[in-house]
């Protein structure tokens, strides 16, 4: 009895212990967000820019729309980089995040940082990009996008609360400039 019964309480313990932090599988996020605001400028609106707005679709939920032109085909010596800042005091002051993407080439931005993060949620909700192996070229062409939610599938599992502001800049013929506030709150189980 003695043994049996000494695995019972750490049985218990374990499936306890595994409920609160989430289940068996950790790729859940423990965490959910919010947008708050967002934002696109351009330094010359004859060869590319935008406009970019939030949609209310219930009581205090957001999406994004807009759209996006380029007057002319996107130079592979554009470059871009996308900065993830966080405020833990309701946006007085903001930190550089680790997430960042350093300023790179765009078509490598494009293969990388869209393609893993952006493009499986654009697909739902826009005529953005979609490519399998490689995007080589960017067309002129105008692109819009309608009540986007980010998926958080390529986030991490754990992020802390606060706001969170994601800055992507492009340089070069192209000089665009997007923001998105983003408010990230854990969830409640």
């Amino acid at each position: 009895m003695g043994r049996k019964s000494g695995m019972l309480p750490i049985l218990i313990l374990v499936m306890c212990c595994d409920s609160i932090m989430g289940g068996l599988s950790r790729s859940k996020q423990t965490w959910t967000y919010r947008i708050r605001s967002t934002r696109m400028a351009t330094n010359n609106e004859s060869v590319a820019g935008g406009e970019t707005h939030l949609e209310r679709e219930g009581r205090g939920d957001y999406t994004m729309s807009g759209y996006l032109y380029f007057n002319v085909d996107v130079p592979k010596d554009v470059e871009a980089e996308v900065n993830i800042y966080r405020s833990n005091d309701g946006g007085a002051t903001y930190k550089l995040e680790p997430y960042s993407v350093p300023r790179s080439g765009v078509y490598q931005t494009m293969n990388t940082f869209y393609k893993d993060m952006i493009m499986p949620s654009a697909a739902n909700c826009s005529n953005f990009p979609q490519f399998e192996d490689k995007l080589e070229l960017v067309a002129a062409q105008k692109f819009t996008y309608n009540k986007c939610l980010l998926s958080t599938d390529g986030f991490p599992t754990y992020l802390p609360d606060g706001i969170y502001k994601f800055e992507l800049k492009s340089f070069g013929l192209i000089e665009l400039f997007f923001e998105a506030l983003v408010e990230v709150t854990q969830k409640t189980f």
